[in-house]
């Protein structure tokens, strides 16, 4: 991002909203202006323009914010040479000594201490003090903090965040800015995204070349799905990653009416070819989707979700939980998620190309490994039903295939 400004998105799941960013570096001189939108823990959008000093040091952040309710502030928030910091004028002594501002629920500002140090290209670990602002509200307060360099990865670095009884493991980019940051905001495009383009032009060419790679037979999920979904009274399925079909072709035979949805259009076309011919075009519908974005469907609109090794593909840890996140929004209260996943017992976990976040690219796929702790977390808020492992393929591999039923919640009708 050196030379010149540097456009960057995120999505941003702990405020419900997104943040654009334009960064420059001159030096070890940053400025950044962005705009943001958020819903939690009200609607509000923002605007900010950040200037530091040199070593990356704070020198001003001016914001904007206006609510729903019609509330709007202003902030301008200053440090001095001495380390001494001001607030529209008025001083701020807790914060004294601070060299860096942290917005409240904005991935940017973590960019400033990594630079600093050199976090995202080598070992280390300092202690910070931050003058942290709340948004949107905007009031100021002092925030000790922990940066520690845990690993290089192919895209730049793993840098773990602490305060107080707070930790996240943070994914950098090459230029020190966030690709991911669990529980709070994930990168939209960017350096660290295009292997997920990469895997769609992988699988575009898999299925045009090999058009049976996984034959016309169910899987063993498919076939436990059906049962769970006939069972909960479910008519109305929604599968997630559903390449050429078999399993959406199944469940279409087993008598529901079914959304079959992928990012490949190659195996999309197979799949309605497959239903034309096998007089079940009105029960399958397809739709070309990159679940990184959210679903395109209106909430509690549908019985059961079925998930065959999709949540186990590029994706990273956010963008994981931000999917199940939707999967709940589109679910009914009652409604059943059947999904599968490689798991960190399985003989390629840790082999080939380490993308970082459990991530392994092997033969041209990347896999997500999970482990039981991140299972149990995105059973949150749901009546986690059953983990049964269970094996596939020749290798053979190595999955959980996890069922959950969603509870009735705030905002969701009975």
């Amino acid at each position: 991002m050196t030379g010149r400004p540097h456009g960057v998105t995120w999505r941003v799941t702990g405020s419900g909203g997104f943040e654009t960013a334009w960064t420059e570096v001159s030096g070890t001189v940053l400025r950044a202006r962005g705009r943001v939108v958020g819903t939690v823990p009200e609607p509000y959008w923002m605007t900010y323009e950040l200037e530091t000093g040199d070593a990356y040091v704070t020198r001003r952040l001016f914001v904007t914010s206006d609510t729903a309710s019609g509330a709007s502030r202003s902030l301008d928030l200053r440090r001095d040479e001495d380390g001494r910091w001001t607030a529209n004028g008025e001083p701020l002594p807790d914060v004294t000594g601070a060299d860096d501002c942290d917005l409240g629920l904005s991935p940017l500002t973590n960019a400033m201490p990594v630079l600093r140090h050199g976090l995202h290209t080598g070992p280390g670990e300092h202690d910070f003090l931050m003058a942290w602002v709340s948004v949107p509200d905007l009031t100021v307060t002092p925030s000790p903090q922990t940066y520690t360099h845990l690993e290089a990865t192919e895209h730049g670095a793993l840098v773990r965040f602490t305060s107080e009884d707070f930790t996240a493991d943070l994914e950098l980019d090459r230029d020190g800015l966030v690709v991911t940051y669990p529980g709070l905001a994930f990168r939209s495009h960017g350096p660290g995204t295009e292997r997920v383009a990469d895997q769609h032009r992988h699988w575009q060419e898999t299925y045009q070349a090999h058009p049976d790679l996984y034959g016309q037979q169910p899987s063993e999920p498919a076939v436990h799905a059906a049962i769970t979904f006939r069972k909960a009274g479910a008519r109305t399925v929604l599968e997630l990653g559903a390449g050429h079909g078999r399993d959406a072709l199944y469940l279409a035979r087993a008598g529901f009416d079914v959304t079959a949805a992928d990012f490949s259009s190659a195996g999309l076309g197979l799949l309605r070819e497959r239903a034309e011919a096998e007089g079940l075009a009105e029960r399958v519908e397809t739709l070309e989707h990159d679940v990184r974005d959210p679903l395109p469907l209106p909430d509690a609109s549908v019985d059961a979700v079925h998930a065959h090794m999709l949540l186990s593909m590029a994706l990273s840890t956010e963008e994981i939980r931000a999917l199940v996140a939707e999967v709940a929004r589109v679910l009914r209260p009652g409604g059943v998620f059947v999904y599968t996943v490689r798991h960190t017992g399985d003989a390629h976990h840790g082999m080939g190309t380490s993308h970082g976040d459990s991530r392994y690219e092997h033969g041209g796929f990347t896999v997500h490994f999970f482990d039981r702790e991140l299972v149990d977390s995105l059973a949150e808020g749901w009546e986690l039903r059953e983990v049964h492992p269970f094996e596939e393929g020749t290798l053979p591999r190595q999955l959980w295939r996890v069922t959950q039923t969603r509870r009735p919640g705030p905002g969701v009708a009975p």
